[in-house]
């Protein structure tokens, strides 16, 4: 397979800009209406490379005519620039920051050739030369925080997709750079500096960007996974990243240059979505009929109504309730089900629908956050003894209000839940047992139910057994066979598991793959690593890197936080 460099910058808004002179022929009329909306893109893809300065790029413009497409459906109106030398950018970027003058959110797409320099990151238009002199990177190349801030008006939403390959070769060269003295050369991508806004890239810093997955596909893996998870109304941007990031790595395990890792970093203090959740009105509870459809507990009995009837929630697998990330999961079910198909099944009494309902809308995921309702649902699902149910509610009664009242009622719910053989119940009941949050810490009852978790395949309870020492290698071998099957979870705790308090005994590589994958912990338990050179060559750039990533992330702990604290934040990396 040809190793091809890529980047994709989804910048703020989206717009479409009519194709300069040296585009080629557009596939269809999309990017090219006038842009009179609040929510804009401009995509420029690069494809047409000479092939002997620089390597051509069949999909990215295909790419970009793909995500038009995908973006106009979506309300997003969009501009398009195919194949532009530097004079054809430079006209586009002024026509569409005329056009997005209005616009309250900004998205910029850019699939070509790109490499960081003096701080900046660069994309390669066609007529630019493989190497150059310092004096005259900026004459040649286009620097993407430039154009970011040329074409984003003050207070807009800027969000910025990157799809690129960023391994350690050299994409261009800088001729009067002395490396042998430390002068810099050119580097892969790094990190944008945007203000409020996130950028999300196709592909983690050192690992390349497949222009197709699998072989033979019209567009790039990360495209592919743009477009197709766009489909899902009501996914906050953060969640957004997720699934678009776990569809890529599904596409590309078990290809030659794979797995492609897409990440994201940012900051926003708003819910931003691409797609708005739907508007769902609220049923009165007095008003609604009894549950009239069979949901399936986890182990086979029927619950519900006492007809059988035919279950149009009997695709979810209901063990993956009890192992897997809600995010995700629910991500991948309203892949299949609308939210206003899953909430009418909840108003209508179906317990796995409640507790989805429930949890959606407690965090905004596929509808509008909404406490009251999230909690209403959560309530009636765990009447009806469905253990999901229960354990959800247990879980926003904590995280809610952990009254005395609350914190009994909780311990009462994850114990019913966990008796009933729900994995993530016994989990959630083992970390409260051992931390003392219902009482005097009970450390036999909880290493009891985190043996029977990890025995019915939950990962975190794998991890936590690992802190006892007669269970130790077991339960690295399940996480281990776990992060060989290709999920990240598992290289998570094999990392988490690998780091005493004080120093990574071991395991970089699993901090590594999981910090590309997104996890919070990871990236702070990498950036130490990087820090101290603890399994890995001290580096304080990528400490740095990683250290920021990791701070961004509002999941991250305390005690890791203050783990890293102080590295990355004189502005390196």
């Amino acid at each position: 397979m040809r190793k091809s460099w890529r980047i994709g910058v989804l910048g703020a808004a989206l717009l479409g800009l009519a194709p300069p002179a040296m585009a080629e022929s557009p596939a269809s009329t999309c990017g090219t209406a006038p842009l009179r909306g609040d929510r804009v893109a401009l995509l420029i893809g690069n494809s047409a490379y000479n092939d002997w300065e620089w390597p051509s790029l069949k999909n990215a413009v295909n790419d970009i005519d793909h995500v038009c497409d995908a973006f106009a459906k979506a309300g997003i109106e969009p501009r398009i620039v195919r194949n532009a030398d530097m004079t054809s950018l430079d006209a586009a970027l002024t026509r569409f920051a005329a056009e997005a003058v209005g616009a309250k959110s900004v998205i910029l797409y850019y699939a070509g050739h790109g490499f960081e320099y003096g701080g900046r990151n660069w994309l390669v238009p066609m007529d630019a030369p493989p190497a150059t002199r310092r004096a005259d990177v900026e004459k040649r190349y286009l620097s993407i925080e430039a154009a970011v801030r040329r074409v984003v008006p003050a207070g807009a939403f800027t969000l910025v997709f990157v799809d690129a390959c960023r391994t350690a070769d050299p994409v261009v060269r800088i001729e009067d750079a002395d490396v042998a003295k430390g002068e810099a050369g050119s580097a892969p991508l790094g990190l944008l500096d945007i203000g409020q806004g996130a950028v999300f890239y196709s592909t983690a810093k050192g690992r390349p960007a497949l222009d197709f997955a699998p072989a033979g596909s019209p567009v790039s893996p990360f495209a592919a996974a743009v477009v197709k998870e766009l489909a899902i109304p009501g996914l906050e941007i953060g969640d957004y990243f997720k699934v678009v990031a776990r569809e890529v790595y599904k596409r590309t395990h078990d290809m030659d240059l794979g797995p492609q890792q897409p990440f994201h970093y940012g900051s926003w203090f708003d819910d931003y979505y691409l797609v708005a959740p739907p508007e769902l009105p609220t049923v009165a509870v007095a008003s609604l009929p009894p549950p009239a459809v069979a949901a399936a507990s986890p182990d086979g009995a029927a619950r519900g109504a006492a007809t059988p009837v035919i279950d149009p929630l009997a695709d979810i697998a209901l063990d993956r309730l009890a192992i897997e990330d809600e995010p995700l999961l629910i991500a991948d079910v309203l892949s299949r089900h609308r939210a206003g198909e899953l909430v009418a099944l909840a108003d209508g009494g179906h317990p796995l629908a409640q507790q989805l309902a429930g949890y959606m809308f407690s965090l905004g995921v596929g509808v509008k956050r909404d406490m009251a309702r999230a909690r209403t649902y959560l309530e009636r699902s765990a009447e009806q003894g469905f253990p999901a149910g229960q354990t959800e509610l247990a879980y926003l009664l904590l995280g809610s209000d952990p009254s005395a009242a609350n914190r009994s009622r909780a311990q009462a719910l994850y114990r019913a839940a966990s008796d009933a053989g729900f994995s993530k119940a016994k989990t959630h009941l083992a970390y409260h047992l051992a931390r003392g949050s219902f009482g005097p810490p009970d450390f036999a009852a909880s290493r009891a139910l985190y043996a029977e978790a990890a025995e019915q395949g939950h990962p975190a309870a794998m991890f936590a057994l690992t802190y006892f020492p007669d269970l130790r290698a077991a339960n690295m071998a399940r996480l281990r066979k776990l992060a060989d099957a290709g999920n990240p979870e598992g290289n998570h705790w094999l990392c988490e598991a690998q780091f005493d308090g004080k120093r990574l005994t071991g395991g970089a590589e699993d901090c590594a793959i999981a910090a590309r994958a997104g996890f919070a912990g990871s990236r702070a338990l990498l950036a130490h690593a990087y820090a101290k050179g603890e399994g890995v060559a001290a580096d304080a750039k990528e400490a740095a890197h990683w250290a920021r990533l990791a701070r961004d992330l509002p999941e991250l702990r305390q005690d890791q936080r203050d783990l890293i604290a102080g590295i990355g934040e004189d502005g390196q990396g």
